[in-house]
């Protein structure tokens, strides 16, 4: 078994970095991707590899030569593509075809970063050839895969055929691949020569193994692996986010939890640093915005007069008694919190105090990030009149919201009850003790993890093992938890770690 590494490419996207040096060898974690690929290939027991050359080919010369000058369980090679800004993937692997026609082979592409074992499974993988998969996820981009009930791929997506109402269906393509000598020799290499002469070059490898899927049934088997394991590099953001998920897990935890949001980037993440109302919205309202998504994003949002009697339908009051707050502006410090009381009443009854109402917390929305101000008390209102102003999908929530009411009645009632469940769940956990401040949060002292230190180590582990999310703190010099209340799953799974990792009085 042989590796080849396509390396060719001028990461355009990403030139802040590009400029002086290829894209795979930007460096994550301390080391560039080149060498975390270098790395997995030769725990998996991968000990020849080619590399695709391109643009600036010297310096990857000079890093692997530098690099692996003494480590005799390595053979390098190169193959370069002297027109690799004319031409795309599919003619740097044409290139090397010599090479790929001498062995099976892992073909893989050079601005990954993943976990070293998928290539160890990925082998072990009865199916003499075979991609590494992922079901597609938001922030995927690029080639998708269809796979019929034996997990063959019998179809592929270009980014022109995409259609986001059949992404459910979607594989995306890590990028990586085995193939038998067999089928390299028999079917792949012809079917690349032929397009090549027939098509041009300009064009990447899996336009090739789209039409043997389409036209050779069972030829392509797969690894279909969560999205979790792997990341692909094609700008600062994607640096930035795969820095984060293949750090060190103490490094990882205070990346993330500085960010404080953008926790969708990490697939599959239990976030119970969130204070909202996980049953609210139905998935019913989540279909209306997705309607009213296109207008929204494409026209301006109303002034904060129009702004504030949406907020007076809301609320049952009249629209000299409220105003919205836009993000960042600040909260009065005399506003009461009035985030998880029944809307249908507040305006009836609470307006003999300033209060305030995130409507991120109380509706399960807090990327729509506002929060709506009202009183009775006119001049207390005065300083913030006229000064909101929140996003046309932030405004058309605020419309449609109100004909939920019964669903958003169920879901306090659900949010409720799911409280109670975990306060007891928790309570009833050896060497837990636990406070309750607020209905649905809750700070948690453990005895294994007396110390400041000894949380923190806790919350790095649960994020590293159980992809749970928590704050860890300090005061009076003890080590605490802090919790808000999730969905049952996510809620269940935060019980089933903290039983696995204390035991009263000692170290799991």
């Amino acid at each position: 078994m042989q590796a080849i590494i396509l390396a060719a490419g001028m990461g355009t996207r990403i030139p802040q970095y590009t400029q002086t040096m290829p894209k795979c060898m930007i460096k994550i974690n301390g080391k560039p991707m080149l060498e975390h690929t270098v790395a997995a290939l030769k725990d998996a027991g991968v000990t020849r590899i080619t590399i695709g050359l391109g643009y600036k080919a010297d310096v990857i010369r000079e890093f692997i030569e530098k690099t692996y000058k003494d480590d005799k369980s390595l053979s390098f090679g190169y193959i370069e593509n002297p027109i690799y800004d004319e031409t795309n993937n599919i003619y740097s692997l044409y290139l090397m075809k010599d090479v790929f026609a001498q062995d099976d082979t892992l073909l893989l592409e050079s601005d990954l970063i993943y976990d070293k074992d998928i290539l160890k499974e990925l082998l072990a993988l009865p199916a003499g050839n075979a991609a590494v998969l992922s079901p597609f996820e938001s922030w995927m981009d690029g080639t998708c895969c269809l796979l019929d009930g034996n997990g063959h791929i019998n179809g592929m997506v270009g980014k022109k055929e995409f259609r986001y109402e059949d992404a459910a269906s979607y594989y995306k393509t890590v990028n990586i691949w085995k193939f038998s000598k067999d089928f390299i020799n028999s079917i792949y290499l012809p079917f690349l020569s032929y397009y090549i002469s027939s098509y041009g070059r300009n064009e990447y490898y899996e336009t090739v193994l789209k039409i043997v899927a389409g036209n050779i049934p069972d030829a392509l088997g797969s690894l279909v692996i969560p999205g979790d394991r792997w990341y692909e590099v094609d700008d600062i953001e994607d640096l930035s986010v795969a820095e984060k998920r293949f750090s060190p897990s103490e490094d990882r935890y205070s990346m993330i939890m500085s960010e404080g949001g953008g926790r969708w980037r990490f697939p599959g993440l239990a976030d119970f640093t969130v204070d909202s109302n996980p049953f609210f919205p139905p998935q019913r309202l989540l279909s209306e915005l997705r309607y009213g998504l296109a207008d929204c994003i494409t026209r301006r949002p109303s002034t904060s007069g129009e702004l504030d009697i949406l907020a007076a339908k809301l609320l049952g009051t009249d629209k000299d008694q409220v105003c919205v707050l836009s993000e960042g502006m600040p909260s009065p410090d005399a506003a009461h919190d009035a985030s998880y009381e029944d809307f249908s009443s507040l305006g009836g009854q609470l307006l003999d105090r300033l209060h305030i109402v995130d409507l991120g917390k109380r509706f399960g929305v807090p990327g729509l990030s506002m929060k709506l101000l009202f009183s009775d008390d006119m001049a207390a209102l005065q300083p913030f009149k006229g000064k909101g102003r929140v996003s046309s999908l932030g405004e058309y929530f605020m419309q449609v919201v109100g004909k939920y009411k019964k669903d958003y009645a169920a879901a306090t009632t659900a949010f409720e009850e799911e409280c109670v469940r975990l306060k007891d769940a928790l309570s009833s956990l050896g060497g837990v003790k636990l406070e309750r401040p607020a209905f649905n949060r809750f700070i948690l002292h453990l005895d294994a993890y007396p110390r400041e230190e000894d949380v923190r180590e806790l919350a790095v582990l649960l994020l590293a093992e159980y992809k749970i999310m928590v704050e860890s703190r300090g005061r009076d010099g003890r080590g605490e938890l802090l919790v808000f209340v999730r969905d049952r799953d996510s809620d269940d799974r935060l019980i089933a770690a903290l039983s696995a990792l204390t035991k009263t009085g000692e170290r799991a």
